[in-house]
């Protein structure tokens, strides 16, 4: 008799477990653990931007690799341990602090009065008032020329500068690990710095808060202490890396569609593996894919459409 009340009980535990476990899994978040989004907050505390990090990103996927963090005071320690090379797993460490971040992102962002959210998939220019917009959209980090074409969005030139101190760091780390295994070479350059980004978790920021807004956008200091970016945050961020790796010449940021969506990647000179390339100023780039673990010699052909490039330059901070 005894026996069989331990086995029933025994039974009720585990059956009391395994719902209460699918119970918690479908009200926790898919993605963003708390963790992440008190690291986030803690090291934008002093942002004189207002932005939401809480609000769950779309399309979130991992890929086996995330950023982790600890809280000391006013800085934050990060590890995040990737593949360098030929599966070779290396820790990335770092440490932030609160007022540097939060310095860094409040020079990032657009007031919703000149370029805002028309719904959840669109944005667009919120006055045609362009002295307005070129006085005042022009500040943080976004762009106007004109109306049409295409004249305006983010100056991803300015996203770069505003993080070279963290690609600096970070390609100077790929560089060492490199040298230090004998395998520095201008293909391993890139193929380290590309899998650094690729194998951070993919989703869609929406940070907008009140009337700051930022395009769907994070900054690498972001993507790093959140643990998740998308493909524009990803492309300028192997972007900003690898120019601390190879020439800036042989580096273009790509704006493109894939079946009719908006994308960004990343174009790359100087390698030749299949894939698709773009010839621009006399140079053949190989376009490469940022947002998901795609190695090197195994990039897409024929998937990006309407492109356009943006060269890498210093731009005015």
């Amino acid at each position: 008799m005894s026996e069989i009340f331990l086995y029933i009980t025994i039974l009720v535990i585990t059956v009391y477990i395994l719902n209460s476990n699918l119970a918690f899994g479908s009200k926790a978040r898919p993605s963003v653990s708390e963790g992440h989004l008190s690291i986030i907050e803690h090291l934008t505390q002093y942002s004189t931007k207002k932005k939401n990090y809480r609000k769950t990103p779309k399309n979130f996927s991992s890929f086996g690799y995330s950023i982790h963090g600890r809280i000391v005071e006013q800085d934050v320690f990060l590890t995040y341990t990737f593949p360098l090379v030929d599966s070779l797993e290396v820790p990335f460490k770092i440490k932030l602090n609160a007022h540097n971040v939060s310095d860094i992102v409040s020079k990032y962002g657009c007031k919703t009065s000149c370029f805002g959210r028309f719904d959840d998939n669109h944005y667009g220019l919120m006055t045609k008032d362009k002295e307005y917009l070129r006085t005042h959209m022009n500040k943080d980090g976004f762009y106007f020329f004109d109306l049409l074409p295409r004249g305006f969005g983010i100056n991803y030139n300015y996203v770069i500068d505003l993080c070279q101190d963290l690609n600096y760091d970070i390609a100077k780390f790929i560089e060492q690990q490199l040298m230090s295994r004998g395998k520095d070479s201008y293909e391993n350059r890139i193929r380290a710095a590309l899998n650094f980004v690729q194998f951070i978790p993919y989703g869609v920021p929406d940070f907008d808060h009140e009337d700051d807004g930022y395009f769907g956008l994070a900054l690498a200091y972001e993507s790093l202490a959140i643990s998740y970016c998308d493909c524009d945050s990803k492309s300028a961020m192997f972007a900003g890396i690898l120019h601390h790796l190879i020439s800036e010449q042989n580096i273009i940021l790509v704006s493109c569609v894939i079946d009719g969506q908006g994308h960004m990647i990343t174009g790359v000179s100087g390698v030749y593996f299949p894939g698709q390339y773009y010839s621009f100023q006399g140079k053949d780039y190989l376009l490469i894919e940022t947002t998901t673990p795609i190695a090197l010699e195994n990039q897409p052909s024929n998937r990006f459409q309407e492109i356009h490039p943006i060269t890498i330059k210093q731009a005015d901070l």
